[in-house]
């Protein structure tokens, strides 16, 4: 997988956040703007709806790039989960991301067996066959999770994804409160970095508690120096 569609990956990931509280979720479509470093690459569309069994939801993100990313990733990258919710908890029951390549081992599909504990499928041509921790979540469910718990008065810890043979833990830290503009508008913002304890790459996202605690912006860091980010460029709630 190239650099630009590595990091659109990520970014996908960690703007998967529900944009409703736990106790009245509703469905939401958000558009962003994608910049690696400082080229656009592209637009992200967020869309969360409501699936047909009871209390469960989709989520799905779908990048579509520009300019020089459309030469990696010219056909749109999915990432979707399907989502369980119970009251402040949240557990993903299937998910999966077509890269936008025609090749299929770049693809993942998982799907999460809570009642046996373990997540089994494959994740770029890799077998997946792991335990479940009561923390577990995709890449797609992660924030998702982590809002939740925000909505619900809680200070969200640590999280594992599972996304391959080797689940990461990663820890939420508080960092500020700040009032950002984007081209949606001005927010006011709770600003969380979200990353694995002595690694190299770190997301820093500030988040709208008028929203829902939304991601209204993102900025992804590797070694201190940021290559990506996402603006929101419009938000509408409901179907």
């Amino acid at each position: 997988m190239t650099r630009v569609t590595t990091w659109l990956v990520i970014i996908l990931g960690m703007l998967a956040a529900g944009a409703a509280g736990a106790a009245s979720l509703e469905p939401f479509v958000a558009k962003y703007q994608a910049k690696y470093t400082w080229l656009s690459v592209g637009d992200i569309r967020l869309e969360l709806k409501a699936d047909s069994a009871p209390g469960r939801w989709i989520l799905e993100s779908r990048g579509d790039a520009s300019g020089l990313a459309k030469l990696v990733a010219s056909a749109p990258l999915v990432q979707t989960s399907w989502i369980q919710v119970d009251g402040a908890r949240v557990r993903p029951v299937k998910f999966r991301f077509d890269d936008g390549s025609d090749k299929a081992t770049e693809d993942i599909s998982i799907d999460f067996n809570w009642q046996a504990g373990r997540a089994t499928g494959t994740s770029k041509d890799r077998a997946v066959d792991v335990d479940l921790p009561a923390n577990a979540q995709d890449p797609v469910s992660f924030q998702f999770a982590m809002m939740i718990a925000l909505q619900n008065g809680r200070q969200p810890g640590p999280l594992t994804m599972v996304d391959g043979p080797k689940p990461g833990t990663y820890e939420q830290t508080f960092l500020r409160k700040e009032t950002i503009k984007t081209p949606a508008g001005t927010f006011e913002t709770v600003v969380y970095n979200s990353g694995r304890p002595g690694a190299s790459r770190q997301t820093t996202m500030w988040l709208a508690p008028s929203l829902g605690y939304l991601a209204v912006q993102v900025e992804q860091y590797r070694k201190g120096k940021k290559l990506f980010a996402m603006y929101l460029e419009k938000y509408r709630s409901g179907n």
